[in-house]
């Protein structure tokens, strides 16, 4: 019975009895885990490389949705949903000092953060809809898109941003080279909820004012926001281009911080317009 099992392409594992989840380097070009439902409510941990794939909806009762501290992951949502029970706490997705993770294709929606990526470098997510439940701000932003913290080399490709207060966070001195391309940004229905479309800023409680630096910003959709755009004085040397930035108040809320106005980030081809503030469905 043992050699048969060890001879199954496929390892299912059980979220319900395993918090912890992984396998060993040698077997990682061989087998892929599935992610089964969990009525545990509880965090999923992915702590050694391989390939994951999410079976069905995974629902936490609060705190983070799947955690992943290991190097060379590649997490497929596999059209799945992962939510909380506790609107606007925990992160969805959370990439912690880890290298070379890819996370894609499914649904994410109500946490914090819906994905963050924190002293993370060479990270891909790419092709998921990150849904917010449209909550009003409490001290800063309830829910966010996505959050990068001190993150390198991480891409945030062709994704769908709805109904958060904010849609992409970049923050950090360590945040270098980065691309935002592509995606579709969109605030919810009340305008009062909608904070900023981009932000860059230091990481909170960081011993300097410095923040992220040498990013490319293209090609986004950027909608329904009081302003489309936010630049700390110290971001620098950011490239914003070809993003079509429609809001309430303006496309960006620092134009000081543009090359124009005596900042060093850059602003090329990008397409301005504001909308009224009107409620929506």
């Amino acid at each position: 019975m043992l050699k048969k099992i060890s001879q199954i392409a496929l390892l299912v594992v059980s979220v319900m009895t395993i918090s912890n989840i992984g396998f060993s380097q040698e077997e990682k070009s061989e087998k892929e885990v599935t992610i089964a439902k969990t009525s545990a409510n509880r965090t999923v941990n992915i702590t050694r490389s391989g390939v994951y794939r999410l079976s069905d909806d995974l629902t936490v009762r609060s705190g983070d949705g799947i955690v992943i501290t290991a190097s060379n992951v590649t997490l497929n949502l596999n059209g799945n949903t992962i939510s909380t029970t506790a609107p606007g706490t925990g992160r969805g997705v959370a990439i912690v000092g880890a290298s070379g993770v890819s996370v894609k294709n499914g649904k994410i929606s109500g946490f914090n953060s819906n994905v963050t990526v924190m002293n993370s470098t060479n990270v891909v997510a790419e092709s998921l809809q990150l849904v917010g439940l449209g909550l009003a701000p409490n001290n800063g932003p309830t829910e966010v898109g996505v959050t990068i913290i001190n993150g390198r080399a991480v891409a945030v490709n062709n994704n769908v941003i709805t109904s958060t207060n904010l849609g992409i966070f970049v923050r950090g001195a360590g945040s270098s080279g980065n691309r935002i391309f592509q995606n579709v940004i969109v605030g919810s229905g009340n305008p009062a909820n909608n904070l900023l479309g981009i932000c860059y800023n230091p990481a909170a409680g960081a011993p300097t004012t410095e923040g992220p630096r040498g990013d490319n910003i293209y090609n986004n959709v950027i909608t329904r926001f009081n302003f489309a755009l936010a630049i700390s004085s110290g971001s620098v040397s950011n490239i914003f281009n070809e993003n079509n930035l429609a809001s309430f108040s303006g496309g960006f809320r620092e134009p000081g911080a543009l090359t124009t106005g005596g900042g060093t980030n850059i602003s090329e081809g990008n397409l301005e317009v504001l909308i009224p503030a009107t409620i929506l469905p």
